[in-house]
């Protein structure tokens, strides 16, 4: 598994739930399947990050995990809460949702590392893409100039011992942004 839930107790049954749920639904051999990342994360209601049209949630927040998942060459995202599974089609699987879970990844390390805490203790919700309008993230600081070029990204929303706090990204890196100090 790459990035990783390995102290999260529902870790590995909501990877192999994801696994079975992916073969099931696509007609998968389950060992050609193979976990990218898996990440411990809330949603708002209950349709676990994968509203379909025409259908009413439940609005509670919901804990789980997403799960990223590579098989016969594609990538795929399931979301998982309890013995519930749900295959997001037409989501952003693939290059960006790599892309995602890498910085969120980053993210955990580094307000972990702040707070002298493990990792696996930060919760998060999934990045929300986002278009910076220039170098600085969103996160300008006193006395730094930046580039004045649109930057692509992602919000990083993070909660560790009841504080929440924010990071910004671009493609590449995060960059803590207006929160309280540790």
């Amino acid at each position: 598994m790459a990035t990783g839930s390995s102290g999260d107790r529902g870790a590995e049954p909501a990877a192999e739930l994801a696994r079975k749920t992916l073969a099931d639904e696509l007609g998968l051999l389950l060992d050609g399947i193979l976990v990218r990342s898996l990440v411990a994360t809330e949603w708002p209601d209950s349709s676990l990050g994968c509203p379909q049209r025409g259908v009413q949630y439940t609005p509670v927040v919901t804990s789980g995990h997403r799960v990223v998942l590579d098989a016969g060459g594609r990538t795929y995202e399931v979301h998982v809460a309890g013995a519930r599974a749900v295959l997001c089609r037409g989501s952003t699987a693939g290059p960006r949702v790599a892309t995602a879970v890498r910085l969120l990844d980053l993210a955990r390390r580094d307000l972990a590392a702040r707070l002298t805490i493990d990792p696996e203790a930060v919760k998060a919700t999934f990045p929300v893409p986002r278009r910076w309008p220039d170098a600085s993230l969103g996160c300008p600081r006193p006395g730094v100039s930046y580039a004045q070029v649109v930057t692509p990204g992602f919000v990083i929303e993070l909660e560790a011992g009841g504080k929440s706090y924010v990071y910004h990204s671009d493609l590449e890196r995060v960059v803590p942004c207006g929160n309280p100090g540790p």
